[in-house]
């Protein structure tokens, strides 16, 4: 039995983390304003269409500038 793919799309997790430090945010405060734990954003794990669009809500920034780096 197959599991799902496991893949992060190259520069995602640097992008968000510069979005959280150019905002002076803390991951604390964005995983509590997205409403999901922490630890999604401490582990660089992939994350599910919903979370993305929460993530990119709670930044103000569009998910092609979180994916692939274009504003």
């Amino acid at each position: 039995m197959m599991g799902r793919p496991n893949f992060v799309v190259f520069g995602f997790w640097e992008r968000v983390d510069d979005e959280i430090y150019n905002q002076n945010r803390t991951k604390k405060d964005v995983a509590k304003q997205c409403g999901f734990d922490r630890k999604i954003l401490s582990t660089y794990s992939n994350l599910s269409l919903p979370y993305l669009a929460r993530l990119c809500n709670t930044l103000h920034v569009s998910a092609d500038y979180l994916l692939f780096g274009k504003k």
